[in-house]
């Protein structure tokens, strides 16, 4: 009779411990599904957002901007858009590297092909290049595309931002753009800082970049050339 009675308390006790563990396991199933779908919407929600809004790696990386310019708020600057002299000379600004080795990541110029949103049609095809190169004008990069992704805009006119390799620079260096006396590079008529130029590369020499007013007068400028890097 003890047998059967601990037998039969037992199997109760087995009974409840099956009846919990599946109350639970319905419950986790439940939340389990419902934790599935608000990821599904997080995500679809990061997805949405705007790339500008994602901030995420600002404060993991201190990305720093040089300028050659004054400074100024652009849109309180005096602009004039300027093509080279001749097609192999090179729009050229002077930097130096804030630090020994400074990672040089991208570059940011202010030029238009003369296209906006009044025009049906897009222009064709125009080439362009960059160069960097070191304080002895020995080219460390070159880079060269057409302008449609980069200096065609509805607005005319903006400082588009050139992604490259991660080059290491120290001391002075330099920026050359090639608009082939087709692209206007703008240029800040006031506050010349001196370290704006223009490159021959066939001589491999550089020159002033003042523009001529007439009378046999020149203004300094400064090409609206900046880096950025860290």
């Amino acid at each position: 009779m003890g047998d059967k009675l601990r037998k039969i308390i037992l199997l109760i006790v087995l009974l409840c411990c099956a009846t919990l563990n599946f109350s639970g396991f319905a419950a986790n199933s439940q939340s389990g599904t419902s934790l599935g779908l608000n990821q599904l919407k997080q995500s679809e929600s990061i997805l949405n957002t705007p790339a500008t809004n994602q901030q995420a790696n600002s404060t993991a990386t201190q990305v720093q901007v040089l300028k050659q310019d004054s400074g100024t708020n652009i849109s309180n600057m005096n602009i004039t858009l300027s093509v080279s002299p001749t097609y192999g000379s090179a729009q050229t600004v002077k930097f130096t590297a804030p630090k020994s080795a400074w990672k040089l990541e991208g570059i940011l110029i202010m030029a238009t092909d003369g296209w906006n949103e009044s025009n049906k049609q897009l222009p064709n095809p125009l080439p362009f290049a960059i160069e960097i190169r070191d304080a002895n004008l020995r080219l460390l990069y070159h880079f060269a595309d057409t302008q449609l992704p980069y200096f065609t805009y509805d607005q005319g006119v903006r400082m588009a931002v050139i992604e490259v390799p991660d080059i290491l620079v120290s001391g002075d260096f330099f920026v050359c753009f090639y608009g082939y006396q087709s692209l206007g590079l703008a240029a800040e008529l006031q506050n010349a800082t001196g370290n704006s130029y223009i490159f021959d590369k066939q001589t491999g020499q550089l020159y002033s970049s003042d523009l001529t007013l007439g009378n046999n007068q020149t203004l300094p400028i400064n090409w609206l050339i900046r880096v950025e890097g860290e």
